[in-house]
Order: structure tokens, then C-alpha cells, then sequence
């Protein structure tokens, strides 16, 4: 069965709606028929620059519009798209473009430093900046388009379900970001649940707050927005003022938040006129905190969700009619995912019994890019493994227990224990670590090291931090360091995280 090009879409919106509001970003904005042109001319000038449809693609950018039409162009030629998270250190965006094999970059010209390092040192074939301002060898994407003749149009590359749309790297539980894959159909899946789950129209004003590297930026309902033939309203910064204010002036209809801003929106003085917000979606709040929202915006849907990269965004929202009855459940799975809890021999349990949840279905992706190993040891019986703990009422009703162990959740992003393990074993000082998530007030969790010196005195917890930064995403910088003399160890000697962390959370914990 052939799955359409997501950017196909376009192509009947520019038909059915040319003249209805697709895409707004600051002053500019863009009719279907605009914005459909407009992919067709970044289409035709990244294959002037060399792009082929073999190529994979890395998009280093904020949240523009010009990164939205270079998402779409890339589709559009067929190539893979792979969004880089420009929160990463520049050797850590090193690794993934070498390791994806990522042959052509785009890049905005705040990033033009970690351009000129990617050149120099990975096996880029093309380089071009999103301006005018090209790191030596790189080409210009503002006088490629200027070369494209008026009305260009490039064809929507034939695209089957299993072909591969495009791969974001995610931390998980591994010391390295291991690539994701989502194929068109995982996407075609999704898009369609979005749009039932959220019922999106094309009157929907969505405002995109989350980044389009992420998974909630480009998937909730992210680019399924343009499916509805709604309006996707971008925003510059991820603040809550900004966001109230753009999304009391443009008079949106539906966003997701991370944690920290849906706090930080709550306590906003005076409040924001969000009288034609519908829904709110957020993941990983207290049962208190959704009571708490819903009391400030009465009239607004509140959804709790559960997802990950690999399952392309959620498996289910919670829906409006159980909101007030199931709090602190996550809804009921969409349609076309299948939700199971088992036990550690992986047989099914009864309802309202605790083990791991395991997903199948249209929206699982096939794996992890290039590495088997990863991807046979998620998979079971045709089953997705994610490693939570979780429940299944007797309404059907998924209620999360305790997520992985050794991920760390900090702010909506993820961050590996076992990768900042790895840096900060890299120092000279440090003869061993141990890294944790705990609790913080702003972003839910932070990492913490417990660091072993090979001498007494030889680092300061500074010293270990100062390292981190020099090394990994600010995000990813422990928060706290503290120098021990041991680590809680089992019988063969593996360090207990376990124990760490009941240890960090007994009252009389030291922070």
C-alpha cells in the first residue's frame, strides 16, 4: 500500500484552501498556496546545491519557518531528513553526523561556528547556510533560491510506508544518542491520530513551542497541523511570556508544554487571554498540577500523554470525557497501538497489575539507524519494549509507575546517565562515577555525579562540571557533584543506582 509524501499534502491544501492561513512566523505568513511554492523553490535549490534523494540530510536551525519548508523540501525531494539538536556540544553533533552518515547540512547562520567545525572535521558532501552567511566551501542557500525561475516546481518523490522519512537521535539509556528511525508511514500513522485524538480542523490555530528537532515539535500534532489544513504559528523563544503573548494575539487553539512552562504560565501576572485555547498537552505532570491548570482555564482541555521518539510521539492522549474521573491516567491507546503490560517472563498480567509496558503497532519505529543490537534488544514477539513500568485498568486506561532507571527526564529532554558517565570519566582525576537523576523544582530532574578520585583532593566538584561543559549540552552539565569514597556496590561488584538514589531521596539526604 502506497503511503503519500508528507509533503503531498501541501499540494491539495494549496488546491482546496490556496488562500487560507498555513504557516506564521513573526510578521510573516504564508497562504497554502505560498507555502507550497515555497517548498517547491527550497526543493529545487538544495538539489542545485547537490542534494540527491540518497542523501541524508542534517537541518541545524531554530524554530523559523525557513526550517519548516526545508523540512518539507527534503521530503519533497525524497532525500532523509535528520533535525540536529542545536543544544548539543559540537563534538557531540560530530558523532552524529559521521555516525548517521549525514551527507548535507543546513545550517542558520547563529550556528555558522558549528558549521565550519562539522566541515572540517566529518564527511559532509554539501554544506549550505540558511542566509547568506556560508562557511568557506559551503554555498548559500539565499542565492540559490534567488537562481530558481519563477514557478519552479519539483515533484513529491514516491514514497512507500517502510521507506525512511527521517531520523532524530535520541539519548535513551545509552552512553552514546542513538538515531531513531521514523518511516513515511510511521509518520502517515501518526498524523492521522493526531488529528482524531485532537480533533483538528482546519479553523485550529496551532502554536508549536516545543523544538523541531524534538519529537513533540515536528509530531504533536506538529506537521500534521498542515494534514488539517489548520494554521502552525511558530514561536522564537521558549518562554512563557513569549508564548502567552503570541498565543493571546494570534488566538491559538492548541499547544503543547513541557513541565517547566506550563509552571511558569500558570504564575504569569496578569494572566494571558488564552480564551480560544481548546486543549493543552503536556506529559509527566502531578495529578495536583493538571487539577491546578484546570481551575485557571476551566475551559480548556487538559491531555495527559504517554510517549516516546520511538513510538512517533504519543500512543495515547487522555480524552475530554475522562478527564475529571481518571486523573493522573494517561488515556486509553489510539487506535491502530496495542498496549500490553507483562511480567518479567513476558507474559501478559492482569488489569490494574504493575510490570513493563510494551507497544505495537503502525506507529512503532522498525529500529535504531545502523545499529541492530540496540533495536533486537527493544523488541520482543513483534513487541516494542520500553523498559517503563506501568498498568492497565480495567477500562483500558494506562497509567504510568516509574520510568526507565538510568534515564534521566530533565527539562523534556533525555539525557543518558551512561553518557555523562562517559565524559566524566574521561578526566585524569576521576577514578570512577556514578551518575543519577534527582529531583529538581524548575526542571523535574537534573543529573548528579558521585565521583571517585584516583587521590584525595585531586578535583574539585568545579572542576568535574568545567569539564562537562567543555564536553556535553549544557543540559547534560550535572547540576550537582559530589566527591565520594565509595559507591552502594551488589554481589559481582556492578555499582547499585538503586541505592543511590533511595539514598538521595531518605529526609536527611544532603543535596
Amino acid at each position: 500500500m502506497a503511503t503519500s509524501n508528507t509533503s503531498e499534502t501541501l499540494r491539495v491544501q494549496a488546491l482546496r484552501r490556496a488562500d487560507r492561513e498555513a504557516l506564521v512566523d513573526g510578521d510573516r505568513r504564508w497562504t497554502y498556496a505560498e507555502l507550497d511554492a515555497d517548498v517547491d523553490r527550497h526543493a529545487a535549490a538544495l538539489r542545485a546545491a547537490g542534494a540527491t534523494p540518497a542523501d541524508l540530510v542534517g537541518v541545524l536551525g531554530r524554530n523559523t519557518a525557513r526550517y519548516v519548508l526545508e523540512l518539507l523540501a527534503i521530503s519533497r525531494l525524497g532525500a532523509v531528513g535528520v533535525p540536529l539538536n542545536w543544544r548539543l556540544h559540537a563534538t557531540e553533533q560530530a558523532y552524529v553526523v559521521d555516525r548517521a552518515g549525514i551527507t548535507c547540512l543546513l545550517y542558520d547562520d547563529d550556528f555558522r561556528a558549528e558549521a565550519d567545525h562539522l566541515r572540517a572535521n566529518t564527511g559532509l558532501r554539501v554544506v549550505v547556510a540558511n542566509g547568506r552567511d556560508a562557511v568557506p566551501g559551503a554555498a548559500s542557500l539565499d542565492a540559490l533560491l534567488d537562481a530558481q525561475p519563477r514557478g519552479v516546481r519539483v515533484p513529491d518523490a514516491e514514497k512507500g510506508p517502510d521507506d525512511v522519512h527521517r531520523i532524530l537521535y535520541t539519548s535513551g539509556t545509552t552512553a552514546r544518542p542513538k538515531g531513531v528511525i521514523h518511516t513515511y508511514g510511521n509518520v502517515h500513522a501518526n498524523q492521522w491520530a493526531q488529528l482524531l485524538e485532537l480533533e483538528l480542523t482546519q479553523h485550529d490555530r496551532i502554536l508549536v513551542t516545543a523544538p523541531l528537532f524534538h519529537v513533540s515539535g515536528l509530531e504533536a500534532p506538529g506537521l500534521a497541523t498542515f494534514t488539517a489544513g489548520a494554521t502552525m504559528i511558530l514561536t522564537p523563544t521558549f518562554k512563557a511570556d513569549d508564548i502567552a503573548r503570541i498565543a493571546a494575539a494570534e488566538r491559538v487553539t492548541g499547544m503543547v508544554l513541557a513541565a517547566q512552562i506550563l509552571f511558569a504560565l500558570m504564575d504569569l501576572d496578569p494572566r494571558p487571554d488564552l480564551g480560544a485555547l481548546r486543549y493543552l498537552l503536556f506529559a509527566g505532570v502531578a495529578p495536583g498540577v493538571r487539577r491546578d491548570v484546570k481551575r485557571r482555564f476551566p475551559h480548556v482541555r487538559t491531555i495527559d500523554t504517554f510517549g516516546m521518539t520511538e513510538l512517533c510521539n504519543g500512543v495515547c492522549y487522555m480524552d475530554a470525557a475522562h478527564e475529571e474521573s481518571k486523573v493522573g491516567a494517561l488515556g486509553a491507546p489510539f487506535p491502530g497501538v496495542h498496549v500490553r503490560i507483562v511480567d518479567e517472563d513476558f507474559a501478559e498480567v492482569p488489569a490494574d497489575v504493575e510490570g513493563e509496558i510494551v507497544i505495537r503497532g503502525d506507529k512503532v519505529s522498525p529500529g535504531y539507524w545502523k545499529d541492530p543490537e540496540a533495536t533486537a534488544a527493544t523488541r520482543r514477539d513483534g513487541w516494542f519494549r520500553t523498559g517503563d513500568v506501568g498498568r492497565i485498568d480495567a477500562d483500558g486506561y494506562l497509567w504510568f509507575v516509574d520510568r526507565r532507571t538510568d534515564l534521566i527526564k530533565s527539562g523534556g529532554e533525555n539525557i543518558a546517565g551512561a553518557e555523562v558517565e562517559r565524559v566524566i570519566a574521561g578526566h585524569p582525576d576521576v577514578a570512577e562515577v556514578a551518575v543519577i537523576g534527582v529531583p529538581d523544582e524548575r526542571w523535574d530532574e537534573v543529573p548528579k555525579a558521585f565521583v571517585i578520585l584516583r587521590a584525595p583532593g585531586a578535583a574539585t566538584p568545579e572542576d568535574i562540571r568545567r569539564h562537562c561543559r567543555d564536553n556535553l549540552a549544557k543540559y547534560k552539565v550535572p547540576k550537582h557533584v559530589a566527591i565520594v569514597d565509595s559507591l552502594p556496590r551488589n554481589d559481582s561488584g556492578k555499582v547499585l543506582k538503586k541505592r543511590l538514589r533511595e539514598l538521595e531521596n531518605a529526609p536527611a539526604a544532603a543535596s
